[in-house]
């Protein structure tokens, strides 16, 4: 697959204008409209994210995390480079050897010692034991990377999901109060015709019954609301009584053309962090091995050093005769030749570890598949469900008008026109939830595809 197209499936995932928009007159499109008693700080989903991409614990954690593999990776270049130091002694003899000499004891030394070297280390030759580990701390800090890039992932993911949480949940009190508008007009209508003599006490009582058992709901509903409001402030760091709420357009829920399935496994096989990072695992279980077999290997070095020697009775040496210069330059060679089988066992482990980390990416590469064709499918069979039930909610609508006509014409019986009311309930309740499951699939999937994150760095800009 070209970039080519997997740029246009990046760009499909990423576009808006899919499923046909709803008429102004389709009932449908106001159930999702922002509920506009709500006062406070408003931000949209994306700067939400881009909140919580800067102060949630997980990103920070997962920064401080690559740095150190930054660092590491630092330090295994540093074998490349010869080691060069300093070191200086002084000493002060508090009591002097002595030898004999005939009769008496002679003292021996000086009361003052002094020296100072530069020493220099350079490994010229390790069977590949420096340039291995240099390797494979590479590979480990691009895993720290994608690491921080899957944390970015399923940070974004859960900022999504609470979003559309909270999106639904307004959607959910919009629909309650309208059905407990709708069940409040039908029992001032019921009241109205006892009056008349045209429905029983008992009518009213059970219109009435109706109306209280649709109020719960309705709190029910307002409780979600502010529930996804407080997880939203929890997730971004914010205090619970933080008046910071979440804004939303109808582009936030429109939904994109899926791209074919090849595309789309495509994407996550470049995209996705997990399988980069698996994939990395693999290739880190290479080099461990080629630094394990480099323990058998002779290490050739290169030592020199240059250093100053002197011996006073007292204070600091002032002559020539007090102190001397000396260097010494040479090659040292360790040859490992027995070990008890030290070595031999650490390169039967890093092989094992290298078919484990084999087999972990295929299983991670299947599961991914997986994931990818799951999310696509459940995108596809909300998407249908959306246009379904936008057409049956204006029938539902229709039909209770018409029933609402026949019952005030004496036509048809209030349990009808009770139906009818529930209808339209169930209606909207499905179409809400059609299209929650739609865009709830679409995070699904491109995070499965791993775009997720930037698809919305792009957005708005």
């Amino acid at each position: 697959m070209n970039k080519m197209i997997l740029g246009c499936a990046a760009c499909l995932l990423a576009a808006a204008p899919v499923l046909a928009a709803p008429s102004a007159k389709d009932p449908a499109s106001d159930l999702f409209k922002e509920r506009v008693e709500v006062d406070g700080e408003k931000i949209s989903i994306k700067q939400a994210i881009d909140l919580a991409l800067q102060d949630s614990y997980q990103i920070i954690d997962a920064a401080k995390t690559r740095e150190i593999y930054q660092a590491k990776l630092q330090e295994a270049r540093a074998s490349f480079y010869p080691t060069v130091s300093l070191s200086g002694t002084y000493g002060r003899a508090l009591k002097k050897a002595r030898m004999p000499l005939g009769d008496t004891l002679l003292e021996v030394g000086k009361n003052n010692t002094f020296s100072a070297a530069a020493g220099l280390d350079y490994i010229l030759w390790s069977g590949g034991q420096v340039r291995n580990n240099a390797k494979l701390a590479g590979v480990q800090a691009e895993e720290s990377l994608y690491q921080y890039k899957h944390t970015q992932s399923l940070v974004t993911q859960q900022v999504v999901k609470f979003c559309y949480d909270i999106i639904y949940a307004s959607a959910l009190i919009r629909v309650q109060e309208e059905y407990l508008d709708i069940a409040k007009q039908h029992l001032a209508e019921t009241r109205a015709r006892y009056r008349e003599g045209l429905s029983s006490n008992l009518d009213v009582l059970n219109q009435k019954v109706q109306v209280e058992n649709i109020e719960p709901q309705v709190m029910q509903a307002k409780k979600n609301f502010e529930l996804g409001n407080l997880y939203l402030r929890q997730i971004l760091n914010r205090d619970p009584e933080d008046g910071i709420y979440l804004t939303w357009t109808e582009k936030d829920l429109r939904v994109p053309p899926t791209p074919p399935l090849d595309e789309l496994y495509a994407l996550a096989m470049k995209y996705r962090p997990e399988l980069v990072m698996s994939k990395l695992a693999v290739e880190a279980a290479h080099y461990s091995i080629q630094l394990a077999k480099s323990g058998h290997m002779p290490v050739l070095a290169l030592t020199a050093d240059y250093s100053y020697n002197a011996y006073t009775d007292h204070g600091f040496p002032q002559h020539r005769n007090q102190y001397y210069w000396a260097s010494n330059a040479g090659l040292s060679l360790n040859i490992p030749l027995f070990e008890g089988f030290k070595n031999s066992s650490r390169v039967t482990q890093q092989e094992l570890a290298y078919e484990q980390a084999v087999a972990a990416y295929k299983n991670r590469l299947k599961n991914v598949r997986i994931q990818v064709k799951d999310a696509y499918l459940n995108l596809e069979e909300a998407k249908s469900r959306i246009e379904a039930t936008r057409g049956v909610v204006q029938q539902a609508r229709e039909n209770l008008n018409a029933q609402m006509l026949r019952y005030r014409n004496g036509l048809s019986s209030r349990l009808e026109l009770n139906d009818a009311t529930a209808n339209v309930n169930d209606s909207d309740l499905q179409y809400v939830q059609a299209v929650y499951d739609a865009v709830i699939a679409l995070s699904d999937l491109r995070y499965a595809v791993g775009v997720e994150v930037s698809l919305y760095e792009k957005k708005d800009n």
